[in-house]
């Protein structure tokens, strides 16, 4: 089994880095459709914010949509999510309108609260937390086509995250250690 997940996260997480490593180096964002990262500056400056936390009202709303358990709506074809959770309390809510979208959700945590939101088509989030000892409440959103989420571990600045994602062919790798 373990090496089974290890697997999977050679497969989801170092072959598109592996591949990302042949880019001409100053095309980081030429070919970068989504009107949210337009120029380096303000893709930090973005993920800078989005790792500020949630506030109260937020964290209300997400916690009111979301009941105890997991719950998945799909709508569309050849839609697919593994989800492997372990904590306390567990409320995860996941949305996806549109075909060939996929979640791959291995989470350990004292509790979790967590919103996906998929809307188009071929997007992709990979979210590994495989232990901390906070209370995760995090929320993604993608927005377009053919988009990537990849996250690894939480930490004290991530365990309240919230992601939107607009456009097409927009990727994002978070590694929280």
């Amino acid at each position: 089994m373990k090496a089974f997940i290890l697997n999977i996260v050679f497969l989801f997480v170092l072959c598109p880095m592996l591949l990302a490593q042949g880019k001409d180096e100053n095309s980081e964002f030429k070919n970068y459709s989504s009107s949210l990262f337009n120029s380096k500056e303000k893709a930090f400056s973005i993920v800078s914010n989005a790792v500020s936390n949630l506030d109260k009202k937020e964290r209300e709303e997400l916690n009111s949509r979301i009941q105890s358990g997991v719950v998945i709506q799909q709508i569309g074809d050849f839609n697919r999510v593994y989800a492997s959770l372990k904590s306390n309390d567990t409320k995860v809510a996941v949305d996806q309108n549109g075909d060939y979208n996929l979640l791959f959700l291995d989470k350990n945590a004292k509790t979790i609260t967590q919103g996906v939101t998929q809307q188009g088509d071929n997007n992709k989030i990979s979210d590994f937390t495989l232990y901390t000892n906070y209370n995760v409440n995090m929320e993604m959103i993608q927005k377009g086509d053919n988009q990537n989420i990849q996250n690894i571990g939480t930490n004290s600045m991530s365990k309240n995250m919230k992601i939107t994602q607009t456009g097409n062919g927009a990727s994002i790798i978070l590694i929280n250690n």
